[in-house]
């Protein structure tokens, strides 16, 4: 303020206006970087904000890129007695579980033991002193009774609390006298965890006043049941290792069929979520890549070849054939998927219910990714992102297994030991896992690997969002980030120099109007003597 109170005293000029001039002439290129940082912020935030649409669109791709992800199974059970209105059994199913169909006999359920105490008055009635040994399976449990647990509730505290796998708890049979009972029950079903109890003579009333005994009111038992003619039994009700996937509920004696099939409904919801994730992903590269004529206007990533890239791949997975398939279905178009004049999809309904109904399992590979094999002593494992779609010859020569693709007489050695073996590395069978039985030489079939369009899409998702890959997504933010930080750099440097040219040139100006202050007062001096030689030679 100080400077600024002299600026123009001396010179009469706008001192302080062509100062703030100078300034803004010199701050344009600290103008043009902003303005350049600015849109490599907008572009870093926009990157970021795909990577995220990106994962999210992962998610759903990865609830049916696989075939035990797609093919979702439900599992029914029917009396075979209409009018029977017991439940015999119900059924739960996992992504495991294939279609198919079971009769199923239950003979009985499994059931725990069951002991029934002498009656009492009441849970404080006392009983005897003693040990009392809890016997399930052939694990025992010694309880001491005293006085201080001398009681009906005491005992009842003391099972509950020793750690055995049985429980006590009260009944009022609603007697005229005693009234209340003990129940012993097992906590586990089965025969093989049978409860028995017994104690010293003391507590079962030898020279006791209120003895207590036990009756077996239920033995212990295993479920059993017959499954397509097959004798099963099992500890327990609940059954999960008799049908692949699916968890057997047993509920009563009965018998009926259970079904098991592809559960239409869970699947097209799957395709449903998968085009309305994509069509979500495309409308937002469409606005990002935008270029509105009119006016000129441009998204975010207009031009930007990753970007581009991305919906491009993606366009051609949706209309792309898929490879491998056994089946009519090769494209996805053949089973309803549509792509509208804006790159969206559609979905009919109708064509997709149909070739559920008809083939299902073209329809899965259609989707996800699957491996079969021609021979018997071949046993596909898997592969990886690396591994190419098609099929794959398989032979022993030499004791050496090698893999050969289909229509080429070059076979590679694969890679592995014992029974299991992968494609080796740089060729198309690279990461596809098998095991061979038979290391005898000889050819053994082919191994079909499909890999269809939600399993080609998580590719290309995975390629992008996965930070330990080095993508092109992460290159851009990587260097959007680098391009920012040297932005920063420019623009702090270059606010230095304005400072310091800032500073200078009011310190100039200054000095100018502190000159300037000197001469004017010299003049006014100068000026005086001179008129006071005028008044001398005038006599005035």
């Amino acid at each position: 303020m100080a400077q600024n109170a002299i600026f123009g005293i001396n010179s009469n000029l706008d001192t302080g206006g062509i100062i703030d001039n100078l300034i803004t002439l010199q701050r344009q290129p600290i103008d043009i970087v902003e303005a350049k940082r600015a849109l490599e912020d907008a572009k870093l935030l926009s990157f970021q904000d795909l990577k995220d649409r990106l994962q999210s669109f992962k998610s759903v791709v990865n609830t049916l890129n696989t075939e035990s992800r797609f093919l979702t199974t439900t599992g029914v059970f029917s009396n075979n007695n209409s009018t029977d209105t017991n439940d015999v059994a119900s059924l739960t199913t996992t992504s495991a579980a294939t279609s198919g169909t079971f009769s199923l006999v239950v003979n009985n359920l499994a059931r725990e033991t069951k002991l029934l105490s002498s009656g009492y008055a009441d849970t404080s009635s006392e009983i005897g002193y003693g040990t009392v040994s809890i016997t399930v399976g052939s694990t025992v449990t010694n309880i001491t009774i005293d006085s201080g647990n001398n009681t009906l509730d005491g005992i009842r505290l003391a099972i509950n609390n020793s750690g055995a796998n049985a429980r006590a708890s009260f009944i009022n049979d609603g007697s005229a006298t005693n009234p209340v009972k003990l129940v012993i029950s097992g906590t586990q079903t089965g025969a093989d965890n049978a409860v028995s109890i017994s104690a010293s003579n003391t507590l079962f009333g030898f020279g006791q006043v209120s003895p207590i005994s036990f009756t077996e009111t239920q033995a212990a038992q295993n479920a059993s049941f017959v499954l397509d003619g097959v004798a099963v039994t099992k500890a327990n009700n609940t059954v999960t290792d008799v049908i692949g996937g699916t968890t057997l509920t047993l509920e009563s004696a009965g018998s009926g069929l259970i079904t098991l099939s592809p559960d239409e409904e869970a699947i097209k919801e799957k395709v449903q979520n998968y085009v309305d994730g994509y069509n979500e992903l495309n409308l937002h590269l469409n606005s990002e890549l935008a270029l509105t004529e009119s006016s000129g206007e441009t998204g975010v990533l207009f031009a930007n070849f990753t970007v581009q890239n991305l919906q491009q791949k993606l366009r051609e997975t949706l209309t792309g054939q898929v490879v491998g398939i056994d089946g009519e279905y090769s494209f996805l178009s053949q089973v309803g998927l549509r792509t509208q004049s804006d790159g969206t999809l559609s979905i009919d309904d109708g064509v997709l219910s149909t070739a559920i109904a008809r083939d299902i399992g073209n329809v899965t590979q259609l989707f996800s990714s699957s491996g079969r094999t021609s021979s018997s002593a071949v046993t596909f494992v898997g592969f990886t992102d690396n591994t190419e779609p098609g099929g794959y010859k398989v032979r022993v020569s030499g004791g050496v297994v090698q893999l050969a693709a289909s229509g080429s007489s070059t076979f590679v050695d694969a890679v592995g030991n014992g029974n299991f073996y992968a494609g080796a590395p740089g060729t198309g069978a690279e990461g596809l896992n098998f095991r061979i039985s038979n290391l005898a030489d000889g050819d053994y079939g082919t191994i079909t690997l499909a890999i269809g369009a939600a399993q080609i899409t998580n590719r290309i998702l995975a390629r992008l969002t996965d930070a330990s890959l080095d993508g092109p997504l992460e290159a851009e933010i990587d260097s959007a980030t680098e391009t920012i930080t040297d932005f920063d750099e420019t623009i702090a440097d270059l606010e230095e120099r304005l400072v310091l040219f800032e500073n200078s040139i009011r310190n100039r100006f200054t000095n100018l109007e502190v000159v300037l202050g000197r001469l004017n007062s010299q003049k006014a001096a100068f000026e005086s003597s001179i008129d006071g030689i005028k008044s001398l030679f005038s006599g005035q």
